[in-house]
């Protein structure tokens, strides 16, 4: 029986299947490597202690050497295709900078709602992601809304990239708790797809947005 395949509004289920075992050990290493940024800005050791770490760290960096880069187009080809596999699946989505649990510089974001009406997200974001003291840092919060309201899209079924992205800043949003992400589709003009969405640490709105996708233009 030949192996399952997927087009580009299977995406999100397929992502959410099993996952397969070198992305298990994937996404170990990048939550070890994500706890790892987190503790040594706290660390408080002496210059012994940090030789040492910087010794072992260096080491690893060694023994992984220099691979090629890994090359994803590919797999972008197959899914438009309707051809895509799940290792295609997880190789495009769980290495994103912006919530890929196997990307050991990305926000653990982690969605909790998907449905054509909308998407939200949880993220924890300790003190390697601060800004103003502690605040989240802006940019990391707009590269996680972008990643948020593009999620809403593909959850309507709908496929494009980011045209614009405003970001309104309310209040700080603070580090060192979980907070969430909201997203939707509010309407369409054309090719333009206009996304609003909002960052919530408890009940306080601390950031709103709104982003104007493009849809390609199929057979260009």
């Amino acid at each position: 029986m030949s192996e399952k395949t997927f087009g580009p509004f299977e995406l999100l289920a397929a992502h959410k299947g099993d996952v397969p075992a070198n992305f298990i050990a994937h996404r170990r290493i990048a939550a070890a490597m994500q706890q790892l940024a987190e503790r040594l800005i706290r660390a408080e050791a002496s210059q012994a202690e940090l030789e040492q770490w910087a010794a072992a760290l260096e080491q690893l960096a060694e023994t992984v050497g220099q691979p090629e880069r890994r090359d994803t187009r590919a797999a972008n080809r197959r899914v438009f295709s309707g051809a895509a596999t799940a290792a295609d699946i997880f190789d495009m989505m769980d290495f994103d900078p912006a919530g890929g649990l196997s990307n050991p510089v990305s926000p653990p974001l982690r969605f909790i709602k998907e449905t054509p009406e909308g998407v939200e997200a949880e993220v924890y974001l300790g003190l390697h992601y601060q800004g103003p003291p502690g605040r989240v840092h802006g940019g990391v919060i707009a590269m996680l809304l972008d990643a948020v309201l593009s999620r809403a899209m593909h959850a309507s079924f709908k496929i494009g990239v980011t045209g614009t992205l405003n970001v309104r800043y309310l209040a700080g949003t603070p580090i060192e708790t979980t907070v969430r992400f909201t997203a939707r589709l509010r309407e369409m003009d054309g090719r333009k797809m206009f996304i609003e969405g909002g960052v919530f640490a408890g009940e306080e709105q601390t950031v709103q947005a709104e982003g104007i996708f493009l849809q390609p233009r199929f057979g260009r």
